[in-house]
């Protein structure tokens, strides 16, 4: 059978686009244009890749990646270079790529995508950082809420709050880990509700305190 595509864009136009365009390449190909429709399309019978885009009204693409039932191979699609959001979709596992982009090398890419090797990236060189799984039990101080870190790279973090948490965050805000007397600033990239009521978030680390960025990176560092 044909690799089943769904892409999920916003834009009439590219999603018309994109969506005949594998189709005359061989793909099944499908396509919503909300992150609403796009989760229950992933969760009644999940794709064999997902292209989506980032800006989906008070969502984005990552959000699919994150809360989709299953690890599905992905490329995030944006028309406006947003550095904290390819590092995030990266440490994911997913592409990142600009609009427009030509039609053999989006084509190229979702075949490395579903082979999982890796991929020439088409937006230029970035940077990338290892995930590390953190031993135990991490906290830290996030607007005066005790919060459990996830995981941890030298770029960013993922980390958890309560049910009772407040959802909104502010697009930017430090981070506190007493046990390690390290305070960063981060900018919030996404954030997820999970299936036990949880809030999970993802944050990209501000380079624009670089001693503590150095902090940071040693705290890194020292997690097996």
């Amino acid at each position: 059978m044909a690799p089943r595509v769904l892409i999920v864009e916003d834009n009439d136009a590219t999603r018309t686009g994109l969506c005949e365009l594998l189709k005359r390449a061989g793909y099944s190909a499908e396509a919503t244009s909300s992150y609403e429709e796009a989760i229950r399309v992933m969760r009644e019978d999940t794709p064999d890749l997902l292209i989506a885009d980032v800006r989906l009204g008070p969502y984005n693409g990552l959000q699919l990646l994150v809360t989709s039932p299953k690890r599905v191979p992905t490329i995030i699609m944006t028309g406006f270079p947003d550095p904290v959001l390819e590092a995030d979709a990266r440490h994911l596992g997913a592409q990142f790529i600009l609009k427009p982009v030509a039609p053999p090398a989006l084509l190229t890419l979702i075949e490395d995508q579903l082979a999982g090797r890796p991929a020439q990236e088409l937006s230029g060189p970035t940077r990338r950082w290892a995930r590390k799984q953190v031993p135990g039990e991490l906290t830290a101080q996030v607007q005066d809420v005790t919060a459990r870190v996830i995981d941890v790279s030298y770029g960013g973090l993922r980390f958890q709050l309560g049910r009772d948490a407040e959802r909104t965050l502010p697009p930017s805000f430090n981070i506190v880990l007493p046990q390690s007397h390290v305070e960063v600033q981060v900018d919030l990239v996404w954030s997820s509700r999970t299936s036990d009521g949880l809030w999970l978030y993802g944050a990209a680390l501000s380079e624009a305190n670089q001693a503590a960025a150095q902090a940071w990176h040693g705290l890194v560092d020292t997690l097996s």
